[in-house]
C-alpha cells in the first residue's frame, strides 16, 4: 500500500482518463467519522480559473488512480467542469432541465 503525505497530495496534478489536465488537487473534505476523504478540491487552470469562482469537488468514487505523480479521474469530471464553464458565461442555465 502506498502512502502520500498531505504536501504531496495537494498540489498533485489531476488528468483525466483520456489525457486532459484538468488542474491541481487544491484541497479535500475528509469525513472525520470513518476517517476517509470523501471529495477533492481541484482547483482549474487557464481560463477555467479565471471562469470558476469555486474549485472543482470529485467524488472519491470518481478517482481511477492516485499516486505521487498525478490523480487521474474519470472523463465525466471533464464535462462537469465545461458544464460549469458554460454556466459561468451564461450559455447554459442554471434551472434544471
Amino acid at each position: 500500500m502506498a502512502f502520500l503525505d498531505d504536501t504531496t497530495l495537494l498540489k498533485l496534478p489531476v488528468e483525466t482518463k483520456s489525457g486532459a489536465s484538468l488542474g491541481r488537487v487544491a484541497g479535500f473534505e475528509f469525513d472525520a467519522e470513518s476517517h476517509a476523504i470523501l471529495r477533492y478540491r481541484v482547483r482549474p487552470k487557464g481560463l477555467a480559473a479565471r471562469l470558476l469562482k469555486k474549485p472543482l469537488l470529485v467524488a472519491r468514487e470518481q478517482v481511477l488512480s492516485i499516486d505521487a505523480e498525478k490523480m487521474v479521474v474519470d472523463d465525466n469530471v471533464e464535462k462537469a467542469m465545461e458544464l460549469e464553464k458554460a454556466k459561468a458565461i451564461g450559455l447554459v442555465s442554471n434551472m434544471k432541465a
